[in-house]
């Protein structure tokens, strides 16, 4: 997914404000999708072609933010790395969470509680610290409104469903999930088999295209 944000400044926090699971992002064509991913292509395509829907995904990865550090300092060494990055800069003041360097590992820790309970601190895999960061990310992001969601089809997410709404006030969906919620509330267009099959392939090119001048940079460098 090639992130509009990056073209203004702030974002419409207005319309459905959705964080996508890193690990869950689309890499089949969407008619391969498995059915709670069925409404992936659809509110991709009203991302890319309206102005009716905000989607980002994490924009850190855990090894950029870890490096070797102690669990325990991580909520304020992502907080510090998230703070930097355009997808937070772009949402409006007032609805991102402004946090202590205590606070911020209070707060991680609270999420690797939530999802890792009984993972020792030291047994804790890269992909499970991910899942504790990308969720980190999507609440101090401002994603606590009404109109925003965490989208996943991972099962330990949607085993804690319930206490990550009460504990974060944070909701989690799958794809197919935040289309039925939010297409007719927020009057989202119901893209045809061909329009979405379009959007695809034209991502697929550019993606081709910026694949081959990074190439071509490489070499020259």
């Amino acid at each position: 997914m090639i992130l509009k944000v990056l073209e203004r400044g702030k974002i419409n926090y207005t319309v459905p404000v959705l964080t996508l699971d890193v690990i869950q992002v689309a890499l089949k064509e969407p008619r391969k999708h498995p059915l709670a991913m069925g409404g992936l292509a659809k509110l991709e395509w009203n991302y890319f072609e309206t102005p009716k829907l905000e989607l980002c995904v994490t924009p850190e990865t855990d090894f950029e933010i870890t490096k070797g550090m102690s669990v325990n300092s991580l909520g304020a060494r992502a907080y510090e790395r998230f703070q930097k990055c355009q997808l937070f800069k772009s949402r409006p003041a007032g609805l991102t969470l402004s946090l202590t360097a205590y606070e911020a590992d209070e707060l991680w820790g609270g999420i690797r509680k939530i999802l890792w309970s009984s993972v020792d601190d030291d047994q804790l895999t890269s992909n499970q610290r991910a899942d504790v960061s990308q969720l980190f990310f999507h609440t101090i992001a401002g994603s606590t409104m009404s109109n925003a969601a965490f989208l996943t089809i991972d099962r330990n997410f949607h085993e804690h469903q319930s206490e990550i709404e009460r504990e974060l006030g944070v909701s989690v969906l799958t794809p197919t999930e935040a289309w039925d919620r939010y297409h007719s509330a927020y009057g989202l267009y119901q893209p045809t088999d061909a329009e979405i099959m379009a959007l695809w392939n034209d991502q697929n090119r550019y993606l081709a295209q910026l694949h081959t001048e990074a190439n071509a940079m490489a070499t020259i460098l």
